[in-house]
Formats: C-alpha cells, structure tokens, sequence
C-alpha cells in the first residue's frame, strides 16, 4: 500500500509539472537577429530582404544615422550585426574590440534632388551658387556629425568652393532620410541625397506617371567631389547569435544580392568603386 501511495504521488507531481513545462517550451521561441543598419541602407534592406521571407522573419531591423548606431553600441545596445554607411564607424569599433568580420556590403552615391529641366542641363555649382543668392532656399543634407551621406554632402559644397556662403541655408536631418522628408514636404527648396532614396520612391509610384517622375528629376554628383562613401558592416563581438549573424552576412554578399544593388542606387560592395 505504500508503495502505491508514493507512486501516485509521484505520478500525480509529474502530471502537475507537465502543462507548465510544456508552457515553458512554447514561450521560448528563438531570439530574431537584431540588425542595426544606417538610414540610407534600411529601405532597400527591407525589400531586399522580402524576397527572402524565411530569413526576414529572423530579423528585426534598428535603423537611424550611423553616428546614433555607433554610440548605441558603445554603450552596450545589444545589437548582433551593424550595417554602417561609412568605413571609419566600423574600423573604431574594431579597434575597440567591440567588432569583427568586416565587409564592405556597398558604396553609397550623392545626387542633387529635385531639378527642373533648365537645371539638368547646367553645372552643378550654378544650380547651387543660383539658389544660395536666395535666402528662402533651403538646402538640405543630412547632420555631417552623424551622418556619412551629410559629410559627403559638406565634402561636396566645400570641393564647389560655396559651403560658406550656403552654410545659412543648409537644413540638417538626423539622418539622410529626414533630409530626404525636408525635401519631399517642402521644407526644403532641394537637397543633396542619396541616389538610393529617389530609385526607391520612383518604384513605389509605378501607377502614378507624374509622381514617380518627379523622384527620377536628379542630377547625380561627381564622385571625384566627395569621399568614397564606403558601406561596411561587422558582427558584434557580444552577439550570442554568432552563426546566424554569419549566415546573414553570407546572404547580404552573395552573388544575387550584390547584383541587384545597382539597380537600388549602389555600386556592390565586392566592386572597385572608381572616381
């Protein structure tokens, strides 16, 4: 008999401990892979990644400029991989040992946005030199303190020789993307972008002739007057995620993906990029 009292009661110990574990199992889903990626890039990131939509539901996209990104993850955000819009952001983190396997995923490209037809046809310093004698006209670009599209854009204007006399007028984003919003709502008279962001918005209005032109009006800067904006990325030394983070960045340098960069606005990141 008291055999059979411990057994029930062992019995009755593992029944009561079942639905909790089996609770326990539900609940513990995998962690999604934490990307932190620039401004710029996290548009075509997103439709990239929706041709693959078993690796974008292990995803979750962190995007803002990358000085932001930079200064989270030196104050430990628990992000596994960082997709950079300049070189230097990646190399500090090395250095720091906060960082490791570096690529260059791609080269970024700045263009002036939006022109008239008359405007098309002359130099770029007219087109800016015309609109700084104008104190209405605002220029936008995005912060250069945070921003490598922004520095590349100040690069640009100092090459001109107007930075000084426009530096009244400029219009400073968080991010290239909120200099792209100053622009398109017309708080800004024009800006200086990146090429990605005026691809993307002309294909979201591929049923609307007029609205999709009004994103293909730009004239594209001269690489020699600006920094290569070199796009790097690295996994986080911290990341508990090591193999996935590799798998993803596998994904973001094969052959399928880099090739299709072009078409978004980039020259791939396994291209020499030349002045």
């Amino acid at each position: 008999m008291r055999n059979t009292q411990i057994f029930v009661i062992v019995l009755l110990m593992l029944c009561a401990c079942t639905p909790a574990e089996q609770s326990q199992a539900i609940s513990e889903s995998p962690a999604k892979l934490r990307v932190a990626v620039a401004s710029n890039f996290y548009p075509t990131l997103r439709v990239l990644l929706a041709q693959s939509p078993s690796l974008n539901n292990q995803v979750t996209l962190i995007h803002g400029s990358t000085g932001t990104l930079y200064a989270q993850i030196t104050h430990g955000a628990p992000f596994d991989v960082f997709l950079a819009a300049d070189e230097r952001s990646i190399t500090a983190l090395m250095h720091a040992k906060l960082l490791e396997h570096p690529i260059t995923y791609a080269y970024g490209e700045l263009v002036l946005w939006p022109l008239d037809t008359l405007q098309q046809t002359q130099p770029l310093s007219t087109t800016l030199t015309e609109l700084s004698r104008t104190a209405s006209n605002k220029v936008a670009i995005a912060d250069p303190s945070l921003a490598p599209y922004g520095l590349a854009a100040q690069q640009t204007l100092i090459a001109l020789g107007i930075y000084e006399q426009m530096s009244a007028q400029l219009v400073l984003g968080n991010n290239v993307n909120q200099a792209f919003q100053f622009v398109d709502t017309a708080n800004a008279s024009i800006g200086i972008l990146a090429k990605s962001q005026l691809i993307l918005a002309a294909q979201q209005y591929t049923n609307s002739e007029n609205r999709a032109q009004r994103y293909q009006h730009f004239q594209s800067i001269p690489l020699h007057l600006y920094e290569p904006i070199m796009q790097q990325a690295g996994i986080l030394k911290r990341t508990e995620q090591l193999i996935s983070a590799q798998k993803f960045m596998q994904w973001l340098m094969s052959d399928n993906i880099q090739q299709q960069l072009s078409a978004l606005g980039y020259t791939p990141g396994s291209a020499q990029r030349l002045p």
